[in-house]
């Protein structure tokens, strides 16, 4: 099956539960649509239940606190520079490790890797400062394989998420 790498913020957000259930939406979109997604530990509504998602798609996780976090960043971006179709993101949310997925995600080309299409979608005015001029700044003249969408609902993003994965077939 082909897999594409689903990121979103889970740190940064106020309460887990709160965003876990528009990323469970993402998933089970991108699934319908005929894909499988490197892991869905952002749906988890507890940190127990992402940690449980998450082992369950790269591992058991070491117990050591600073070797875990080691561990998860590179299994998280062995599966960026794997073997995926797209990226997707989900960036209503700041989140420095959700940049990080990013540019590792558009910048494949500089590591010898073959370029993907990566999509990046916001919640339209979900976050009172906005979205990241880091973010807003990436321009189709300068990273051809990036796109952001807005969206205000799930019918919305049902719709960019159908017209994204036409564009790959």
């Amino acid at each position: 099956m082909k897999r594409v790498f689903y990121g979103a913020a889970i740190q940064g957000s106020r309460e887990r539960k709160e965003r876990s259930e528009v990323h469970e939406f993402f998933i089970k979109t991108i699934k319908k649509l005929g894909y499988g997604v490197y892991t869905e530990h952002t749906t988890g509504k507890t940190y127990e239940e992402a940690i449980q998602k998450l082992e369950h798609a790269i591992g058991q996780l070491p117990k050591d606190e600073s070797q875990r976090k080691i561990y998860v960043r590179n299994k998280m971006i062995e599966g960026i520079e794997g073997d995926i179709e797209a990226a997707i993101f989900e960036v209503s949310t700041p989140s420095l490790g959700t940049g990080i997925e990013i540019a590792h995600a558009y910048l494949r080309p500089r590591l010898g890797l073959s370029s993907i299409p990566v999509l990046a979608l916001y919640e339209k005015d979900y976050w009172p400062n906005k979205l990241s001029t880091m973010i807003k700044g990436i321009s189709a003249e300068n990273v051809p394989s990036f796109t952001l969408k807005e969206y205000e609902n799930f019918d919305g993003v049902q719709r960019i998420l159908h017209d994204f994965f036409i564009n790959l077939r």
